[in-house]
């Protein structure tokens, strides 16, 4: 009987361990990583069931109250957090985890070593001495995330021989508990936690807040190698793996930090004993308070060239047909995150090839950027990784920094000995044009001055980024003067800008294109995407042309694979994820009309949502209504490039102006 009941215990501890495993691999990817939460919530929620009920429990109805008063405690925390509030939480959960590894290893440790052995009162002390450090490294960090302490690094006189005096006497205590009569042990058991506390409190202080993103992934690691030590002392395995997994993502997540700032872990945690630095490194946009309620230091700004340089700002975004957006911390300080993503959704709706570029170290935690551009409700599409991006500066008309500043700084590149020397950035600098959305020039966390706010092709915009922006809303939403209408070149060269940096296309077909005999072109022009790298698609609508599968013979005609033909219902669901959809002589199958507006002859009729796709190119022979005589309101989309005019001469000049690009 006991070989069935451990071999079931060990099934449902892989389980448990997968799960998890599972919803930490869904952090991958910004639109499954919130389901990853929840799927790593509950696989954490299941392992504390396992454990409560395989040791059973002296005093339920006590657990079942904490439980309900931690629970509301946490639920009302987590209602009531902002989100730049977030770095600040997590480091106070880490301490919080930090708290239960060393009080749970206390209370084993006090109920004697005739119950424990060797190994496990090792375990033991080891547990108690992560946890107790974790905690009070973790209130540093927290503090200094809050604001509640100097964010600027605290190095004391011979600080790098206190923390190896102070982690030496720790050692020294450990070993002597394991060798000390019972009866002491308690003292030492004290003063273990002690200096613990002290350890964590010397080696955090000395960390300031542009390394915050690497101590809150050590943190995190150390809460799980304390979480793992507990598991070690009770013999459960269940919290050895789970503890593990999180010691060993933490741990990955701190080198992942350090490389990305092209700095040593040891480097970042032992920096060199220099004076302290300069109070000016504590000015900086990205270490400002409260940008809301202090002014820029520089009131002599003339009132005439900041009205100057928003305009010219304002032209810039006009002329531009690719920009790219640098949120960082000054951002997350203004929470000017909303009015980031309606400026970005008015460039977007201008036809504008908008993304945004994310630096790993860019707020205060990993990740920060991108939780508050989704807290925004960015378009995970548009985040772009510095890797990723660093190579389209150069062609881009116009970049926008808002609340950044060593992340962009120059100076890590071009000048050697500094604080960032070395640190990999986000090339703002070889744009055509540069415009600074920060509170002051002053320098950042590093106290390294920023060469590109002087650079000529920089406009710097200071003041709150918040109020920045939505007088850049507000001036680029008015319409400017003396507009000419654009020509059919320049809705061509859109349609071939769409079309080269689209990685799926849906290609819609209509009576037009039969009408035109088209079909041969468009079979071409969809091979020309695919050797391009473009996934590409046939979207067909079960009454386009005029008679059932009248689409699928003129295809078949052209010699179209079949496996390309998608039906309606399959295909809809796919518009969303779609970068840009070809339409060819349709009207009526891709009206929005037929979903919005009752009382018209296709009202109720589903279409091919084809407005769903990020951009729309309608290759028509007019703009007129089609058969049904309901106009087409996604004519009139913002995101729709018209080409009107014969279906297959379009369809040529689309060929030859790719094939002219490859």
């Amino acid at each position: 009987m006991i070989e069935p009941y451990f071999s079931m215990n060990l099934f449902l501890d892989f389980c448990v361990i997968g799960i998890l495993i599972l919803g930490i691999w869904l952090f991958r990817w910004p639109n499954t990583a919130k389901f990853g939460n929840l799927t790593a919530a509950f696989a954490l929620t299941c392992a504390a069931g396992l454990v409560l009920y395989r040791s059973g429990t002296l005093y339920p109805y006590i657990v079942l109250i904490s439980l309900v008063i931690g629970s509301a405690a946490g639920y009302w925390v987590a209602k009531k957090i902002t989100m730049i509030q977030i770095p600040a939480m997590v480091a106070f959960q880490n301490g919080a985890g930090g708290v239960a590894s060393f009080l749970i290893s206390f209370v084993e440790l006090m109920r004697g070593a005739q119950h424990l052995g060797p190994v496990n009162e090792f375990f033991g002390l080891l547990g108690l001495t992560t946890g107790a450090l974790t905690f009070s490294g973790s209130m540093i960090a927290g503090g200094k995330l809050s604001n509640k302490l100097d964010q600027t690094p605290r190095i004391l006189p011979n600080h790098t021989w206190l923390v190896i005096i102070n982690l030496a006497a720790i050692i020294a205590l450990i070993i002597a508990a394991l060798f000390a009569p019972s009866g002491s042990q308690i003292f030492l058991y004290i003063l273990i936690v002690l200096l613990s506390i002290l350890f964590g409190i010397i080696f955090s202080i000395r960390i300031g807040g542009a390394d915050m993103p690497v101590l809150i992934s050590f943190l995190n690691a150390t809460t799980g190698l304390a979480a793992a030590f507990c598991g070690m002392i009770i013999e459960n395995k269940l919290l050895i793996s789970c503890g593990a997994t999180v010691g060993a993502s933490g741990s990955i997540l701190t080198y992942v930090m350090c490389r990305a700032m092209n700095r040593s872990l040891f480097r970042v945690f032992v920096p060199l004993e220099t004076s302290p630095q300069e109070p000016a490194v504590n000015n900086g946009q990205t270490l400002t308070a409260d940008p809301v309620e202090k002014e820029a230091p520089d009131q002599t700004r003339d009132q005439s060239s900041e009205q100057t340089n928003l305009q010219k700002t304002v032209e810039l975004a006009r002329k531009a047909d690719k920009i790219i957006i640098i949120p960082g911390y000054g951002m997350a300080v203004a929470q000017a995150q909303f009015e980031v993503i309606d400026f970005s959704n008015k460039l977007l709706s201008m036809g504008k090839d908008v993304k945004f570029a994310i630096h790993p170290v860019a707020g205060r935690m990993p990740g920060h950027m991108n939780v508050l551009l989704a807290e925004a409700g960015v378009d995970y599409d548009l985040l772009e990784e510095m890797d990723a991006i660093n190579p389209e500066f150069k062609d881009t008309n116009f970049s926008l920094v808002i609340g950044a500043c060593d992340v962009v700084n120059p100076a890590a590149i071009e000048t050697d000995g500094s604080p960032i020397s070395g640190m990999p950035i986000l090339l703002a600098h070889e744009s055509k044009h540069v415009v600074c959305c920060n509170l002051d020039n002053k320098p950042g966390y590093s106290g390294v001055e920023n060469p590109l706010y002087k650079n000529d092709n920089t406009i710097m915009l200071l003041g709150n980024a918040k109020e920045t922006l939505q007088q850049l809303l507000e001036n680029l939403s008015d319409a400017p003067p003396a507009i000419e209408e654009p020509s059919e070149k320049s809705h061509l060269d859109a349609a071939i800008t769409a079309l080269s940096s689209a990685k799926k296309v849906i290609i819609i077909p209509g009576y037009g294109m039969a009408l035109a005999q088209a079909q041969f072109k468009v079979v071409e022009l969809a091979s020309i995407l695919e050797s391009m790298g473009t996934q590409v698609k046939f979207a067909i609508h079960p009454v386009a042309g005029r008679m059932p599968g009248h689409m699928n013979v003129l295809l078949a005609e052209a010699e179209i694979d079949y496996d390309k033909l998608y039906e309606m219902d399959e295909i809809n669901p796919e518009f969303s994820q779609t970068d840009a959809v070809l339409i060819f002589g349709a009207c009526d199958v891709v009206n929005p009309s037929a979903i919005e507006i009752e009382g018209t002859p296709i009202s109720g009729m589903p279409i091919l949502t084809a407005h769903d796709a990020k951009k729309v190119i309608v290759c028509n022979f007019d703009a007129n209504p089609g058969y049904s005589g309901v106009e087409n309101t996604l004519y009139e989309n913002p995101k729709t490039i018209m080409l009107l005019g014969d279906a297959a001469a379009t369809a040529k000049e689309l060929i030859d102006a790719l094939k002219k690009q490859n």
